[in-house]
């Protein structure tokens, strides 16, 4: 997440934005750069990252991630290098955390530069750990009826993550003609783990919807599901 921060205020750039490690790459770099016109200080923390089936980011504590400095203070326009590694040892399932890179207030003797509140940036990188072999299945599963629209499951069963670039719902009238056609953008399912989905339907348009198609999008395949509603989409 990165916040807006206010005119006058610092800010603060990484790249890459996320890291990729296997067992012939141990550590990676981050770079760090101050775009703002005042010094900076940032500190570096560490979680282990997995989600719940709405989506949902759970961080915990964790000693896997080595990451130096953890302190460090930038003048403006100064670049600076972050050292990323990950203790352990890759296994059968990849291994997935987040560092978070947190801009500290100032110091109680500098001046506020934003004469006012000043809204800190706070920067997440996602950081994966290989499998030792890698391999892939996905699925789409638990397609029904919510009162409101459709809900769905998209079923990570592969030992990596994915990100679906697209979510398309298209529902069809009884001469298959398209009543709506819905999309969103994909987010990262983890490596066993499953994304719940809900498509909220136009009230005016859910009683003519004879079927639902789902395409979910991956980078070399696309998953789909169907549900008939011969009764409409308005619910159960």
């Amino acid at each position: 997440m990165l916040l807006a921060a206010p005119a006058g205020a610092s800010q603060f750039t990484v790249n890459p934005t996320r890291v990729e490690l296997s067992s012939r790459t141990a550590s990676s770099v981050v770079n760090v750069r101050n775009d703002g016109k005042a010094p900076i200080r940032i500190q570096v923390k560490a979680h282990a990252w997995t989600q719940t089936l709405d989506g949902v980011v759970k961080l915990d504590p964790t000693d896997d991630v080595v990451v130096f400095p953890t302190l460090l203070t930038l003048e403006p326009g100064e670049e600076r290098r972050l050292r990323v590694a990950v203790a352990a040892k890759p296994g059968d399932v990849e291994r997935t955390y987040r560092i978070f890179l947190e801009e500290l207030t100032p110091p109680k003797n500098e001046p506020d530069t934003a004469n006012g509140v000043q809204v800190l940036t706070r920067v997440g990188i996602p950081i994966f750990l290989a499998p030792v072999k890698a391999s892939a299945q996905a699925t789409v599963s638990d397609v029904g009826l919510a009162h409101d629209g459709l809900h769905f499951q998209v079923d990570n069963q592969g030992n990596t993550h994915f990100v679906p670039e697209t979510l398309r719902v298209r529902a069809l009238g009884a001469n298959g003609q398209t009543v709506t056609d819905l999309q969103r953008d994909g987010w990262y399912i983890l490596a066993h783990s499953s994304r719940r989905y809900a498509m909220v339907f136009d009230e005016k348009d859910c009683a003519r919807i004879r079927s639902v198609l789902i395409d979910v999008t991956l980078a070399d395949t696309t998953l789909k599901g169907r549900l008939d509603t011969p009764g409409g989409a308005c619910g159960r």
